[in-house]
C-alpha cells in the first residue's frame, strides 16, 4: 500500500509540475504575443504618421508650384498685353492659389516637428511673397497705364522660388529618410 501510495504520489507530483510547465509556457507566450502585437500597432502606427507627413509634404510642395505658375501665367498675361478681363481672371486665380499654399503651410506647421522643414517652408513662402510683390506692382502698374520696369525684378524673384522649392524638396526628403 506504501508503494502505491508513494506511486500515486509521485504521479500526483509529477502532473502538478507538468501543468505548472504548461501554465508557465502559456504566460510566456501570451507576453511574447502581446509584444508582438504592440510591435505591429507601433510599426502600423509609424508607417501611418509616415504616410501622412509624406502627403502633407506633397501637398505643401505641389500648392507652392501652384502659386508660382500662377504667378507666371500672370506675368505672361502682363507681358502680352492682354485684355484687362483675362488679367483680372488670371490675377483672381494666382491669390486663389495663393489662399491654397498658406491653408496647406500652416497645416505642415501644425503637423510636423521638423525644424528644418519648417524652416525651409518659411523661405519658400518669404521668396513666393516676394515674387508676388513684383507680380502685384507690374499688375497695378499696368492697370493704371504706366509702363513695366520689372522684368528683371521677376526674373530674379523667379529664380529665388525654384531655388527655395528645391531647398525644401531636399529637407523634405532628408525628414522623410530619417522618419
Amino acid at each position: 500500500m506504501a508503494s502505491e501510495l508513494l506511486t500515486g504520489l509521485v504521479g500526483l507530483l509529477g502532473a502538478s509540475l507538468g501543468a505548472g510547465g504548461a501554465v508557465w509556457a502559456g504566460s510566456v507566450t501570451a507576453r511574447s504575443q502581446r509584444r508582438q502585437t504592440r510591435d505591429q500597432l507601433d510599426a502600423a502606427q509609424l508607417r501611418w504618421r509616415l504616410d501622412n507627413k509624406r502627403d502633407v509634404y506633397f501637398q505643401l510642395l505641389k500648392c507652392a508650384s501652384l502659386w508660382q505658375s500662377a504667378t507666371w501665367d500672370l506675368h505672361s498675361a502682363l507681358s502680352l498685353s492682354v485684355e484687362a478681363e483675362v488679367r483680372t481672371e488670371t490675377r483672381r486665380r494666382k491669390v486663389g492659389r495663393w489662399q491654397e499654399f498658406a491653408a496647406m503651410s500652416t497645416a505642415a506647421k501644425v503637423f510636423t516637428t521638423d525644424t528644418e522643414v519648417r524652416a525651409a517652408a518659411d523661405r519658400l513662402q518669404d521668396a513666393l511673397l516676394a515674387l508676388d510683390r513684383v507680380t502685384e506692382n507690374r499688375y497695378n502698374r499696368r492697370e493704371q497705364g504706366e509702363p513695366d520696369s520689372r522684368e528683371e525684378a521677376f526674373r530674379t524673384q523667379s529664380r529665388a522660388c525654384e531655388a527655395a522649392t528645391a531647398a525644401l524638396a531636399r529637407e523634405i526628403e532628408a525628414a522623410l529618410s530619417l522618419s
